[in-house]
């Protein structure tokens, strides 16, 4: 019978195949160099580097939940905001880990403080969490990532005819779903890597509401307004307040049918100093913010790292990330938002 030793190595060798190969190349280099792994230049260095450490038990299972919990499902996603009211948030439930598991029902114990290295079909609640400060439901999901393999291709001929056979690698990988309530921000928020298509968000939200309910009262939650943080965030950002951290790629304000839209092609984002003019002929107060795509500022990325987009939609309240990202970076971002939905007279007033 193996010991609990060999499963634990075996369950991380698995995870390394799967699911830890599918993140970004950035935060793979980022667990390696923590670990003081040798790092490689690429995804086949980098899985053998890593398979080698857990053998040597540099490594363990418990290393690779830990990263993946910042790492997995975070950035290049969807995001609803719900502001929490302050009774909420001095509830005396809160004061107690236990009286939060306790709100449970019985067939959710099991998912208390789960680590999850399962792929379901379907999305299928996976873990619940409380560390005294963060409410944390959390789904998986199925996919499947297919990686380019030159070296198997091959050239066949069948009845009479040549075929050319591209190989793809497939590797399984899982989409993420996460709800999670932060009572030292005020704010609640869905995480979905969940087209908007059709009806799916709306039967996603349904799904964390339903999961959700017996810890929150839902009916307690307001909804952020994306209309005034794109107004906002836009205009803090035409008066080149630093503590914006964008530039505007393209805003859209409303007035019922009509609509005004400023946008630049360049991948950097900000408006060029003609647009910059009309723009501050236009009183954003007589408008609603229909639609905004940001260029974020990222600390800590590379020149050669793709941007960080921030796409914001009003009439939606849907917030839309376009970079892989790290928990941290995707909360400062949100922070963000959620500081200019409110801005202080400060900085509404323009700079010269």
């Amino acid at each position: 019978m193996p010991t609990a030793e060999a499963t634990d190595r075996a369950a991380a060798r698995r995870f390394v195949k799967t699911v830890v190969l599918a993140q970004g190349n950035v935060f793979i280099r980022e667990l390696l160099r923590d670990k003081q792994i040798p790092i490689g230049t690429n995804k086949d260095e980098f899985e053998t580097n890593l398979l080698r450490a857990i053998d040597t038990g540099a490594l363990t299972v418990r290393d690779l939940t830990d990263w993946l919990e910042k790492v997995e499902g975070w950035g290049d996603q969807h995001v609803y905001i719900y502001r929490l009211p302050d009774a909420l948030v001095a509830d005396p439930l809160w004061a107690s880990v236990d009286a939060v598991k306790a709100r449970l029902p019985k067939s959710d114990l099991k998912l208390w403080n789960a680590s999850s290295l399962v792929f379901p079909d379907d999305w299928d609640l996976t873990g619940i969490s409380d560390d005294g400060v963060s409410l944390c439901y959390i789904w998986h999901k199925r996919l499947t990532t297919l990686l380019r393999r030159p070296k198997q291709d091959r050239r066949e001929r069948i009845d009479g005819d040549w075929y050319q056979f591209r190989a793809q690698l497939e590797r399984p990988d899982r989409a993420v779903m996460r709800f999670v309530l932060r009572r030292d921000k005020g704010i609640a928020a869905v995480f979905m890597e969940i087209p908007a298509e059709g009806k799916a968000h709306e039967e996603a939200l349904d799904r964390v509401r339903a999961a959700t309910r017996p810890v929150v009262d839902w009916t307690q939650l307001a909804q952020f307004s994306t209309s005034d943080a794109i107004k906002n965030l836009d205009q803090a950002a035409l008066n080149n307040d630093p503590a914006a951290k964008v530039k505007q790629k393209k805003t859209r304000l409303t007035d019922a049918a009509d609509y005004v839209e400023f946008a630049t092609d360049s991948d950097a984002g900000g408006f060029g100093q003609a647009v910059r003019s009309v723009r501050r002929a236009v009183d954003p107060a007589n408008f609603a913010g229909n639609a905004g795509v940001f260029v974020y500022a990222a600390s800590g990325r590379l020149p050669s790292d793709p941007p960080v987009r921030i796409e914001v939609s009003g009439p939606g309240r849907r917030i839309r990330l376009w970079a892989q990202l790290k928990a941290e970076e995707v909360w400062q971002i949100l922070d963000l938002l959620v500081r200019f939905e409110r801005p202080s007279a400060q900085t509404r007033a323009a700079t010269p």
